[in-house]
């Protein structure tokens, strides 16, 4: 499980070099407003990002978007949710908004609906959108593969949020994620995924 605490350190272990496009803020603001409502989410935006524009193939600290994430979950969490759950949101409005995208539309058409190809072409694909962690995939059975990420700044909720709605949205199936998380700011993990 990811927690508020091991976001903390994951923004601490961030460096000015550690980025990812602002698709990634685009996709979050938009998440905040659906959860926050316009005023709220244009709160906790100016808050973090000031006066920034965010432009969507420019790249940014991904510090400052965990820091975005964080503040807005801290102030949309119920009883009912967990901070894990909140996140892994993040990670589900991520993948809806790259699928919109015409490079998303691009990769969904060349995995058609096989879950194992969509998810090996996953490392190359945020490889693509990032400028940190490393991520490999290994098929395991006819209906299940193991994703390895590490130095995922995103975290294991984000990456869970990505794995289940990328299945869903690109391959038409749920899927079962359990995540392994191997450190204590969870940037080192496993997702063990089955369909």
């Amino acid at each position: 499980m990811d927690t508020s605490d091991a976001l903390q350190l994951r923004i601490r272990a961030a460096t000015e070099k550690d980025q990812l496009l602002g698709i990634f803020f685009d996709s979050s603001l938009e998440n905040l407003e659906r959860v926050l409502g316009p005023t709220e989410a244009q709160a906790v935006r100016t808050e973090v990002l000031g006066t920034r524009n965010i432009v969507s193939f420019f790249r940014y600290p991904v510090a400052d978007l965990l820091r975005l994430v964080d503040l807005g979950v801290g102030r949309s969490m119920t009883g009912a949710r967990s901070y894990h759950d909140c996140i892994a949101e993040f990670g589900h409005a991520a993948v809806n908004y790259f699928f919109d995208s015409q490079a998303g539309k691009m990769m969904a058409f060349l995995s058609g609906d096989e879950p194992h190809r969509l998810m090996a072409s996953s490392p190359a694909a945020y490889k693509a959108v990032t400028a940190f962690g490393e991520r490999t995939y290994e098929r395991v059975s006819a209906r299940s593969g193991r994703l390895h990420c590490q130095g995922e700044l995103l975290g294991p909720a984000w990456m869970q949020g990505v794995v289940e709605q990328a299945l869903l949205k690109a391959a038409k199936v749920t899927a079962s994620v359990r995540m392994e998380v191997k450190n204590p700011s969870g940037s080192d993990f496993t997702a063990h995924v089955e369909w």
